[in-house]
């Protein structure tokens, strides 16, 4: 790294990401990991971790909207999204540790494009909008085209995530989300399932689905979704779903799980939603 510029505003951040090389820092947790290991050496180093356009969380007419500065800790802790949005306050409580929280932001976990990213799951499942900035403007992407592949999104190499907007879901909505890892803290999934299920007159109403660590992006389980509502719960029903979900998934094979580990806990993940909302 060649220079470290600490970024006041997001026109000083607009006139500052063009050339070779610049990256952005926030909380630092995977781009300073990355640094070290000699994956990557930017030039420029922008730090938008105080730029207080990019920061904070407020409600406006039918969505809440997060800065993408703000650190995991703070949504975790702040009353609206406890009420509106409490999947995403459930999720982001998994990430990492203490510390980890405290520096960690949602648009970092979100640039960084992980597979296995946490932040991602509730994301999907809310039908969040991604809001972008640049030099040539502004541009809105729904979040299941901004995530693309393994480290890659929709991102230009001149813009960056201002905020994301969250649409408040309806309150008969039910939240599930569960991650399988190695270890009892500080887990990066093998595989998880965030859902949010409505239940009416002993019928799905509507069900969402998200995995992740499963495909070379977190993913919505569509066509699983469609089959299934209208439908009562039973335990064809279940079995049905769960084989559906083991085929509907693209998992690979690394040092932490194989892939048909992964293909039997996104079944499994998926019977346990499903049975779940048998028991209210």
């Amino acid at each position: 790294m060649r220079h470290y510029v600490k970024i006041k505003t997001v026109q000083d951040l607009i006139d500052r990401i063009e050339g070779q090389n610049v990256r952005i820092l926030c909380g630092g947790t995977d781009l300073v990991v990355k640094m070290r290991a000699g994956a990557i050496d930017p030039q420029v180093l922008l730090d938008i971790s105080d730029t207080e356009d990019l920061r904070g969380i407020s409600e406006e007419k039918d969505a809440v909207t997060i800065g993408a500065a703000t650190t995991v800790s703070e949504i975790i802790a702040d009353p609206v999204v406890a009420e509106k949005l409490p999947l995403l306050q459930t999720v982001l409580r998994t990430l990492g540790s203490t510390q980890i929280r405290n520096r960690a932001t949602l648009g970092g976990n979100l640039v960084n494009a992980s597979p296995a990213a946490d932040s991602a799951i509730p994301l999907l499942l809310y039908q969040a909008l991604v809001n972008i900035s640049g030099v040539r403007g502004d541009r809105v992407v729904e979040i299941e085209d901004f995530l693309i592949a393994p480290g890659k999104t929709a991102l230009k190499s001149d813009e960056f995530v201002r905020s994301v907007s969250i649409p408040i879901p309806r309150a008969a909505f039910k939240p599930f989300f569960h991650k399988v890892g190695r270890r009892k803290a500080m887990i990066i999934a093998i595989a998880s399932l965030g859902a949010l299920v409505s239940v009416k007159d002993d019928k799905i109403d509507e069900i969402r689905l998200a995995a992740g660590s499963v495909a070379p992006r977190p993913i919505r389980l569509h066509e699983l979704e469609d089959n299934l509502a209208g439908k009562a719960i039973t335990a064809d029903i279940i079995e049905q779903a769960k084989l559906a979900a083991v085929h509907a998934v693209s998992p690979i094979d690394d040092v932490r799980a194989s892939a048909d580990y992964r293909r039997e806990v996104i079944g499994e993940l998926v019977a346990r939603v499903l049975r779940d909302a048998v028991q209210g």
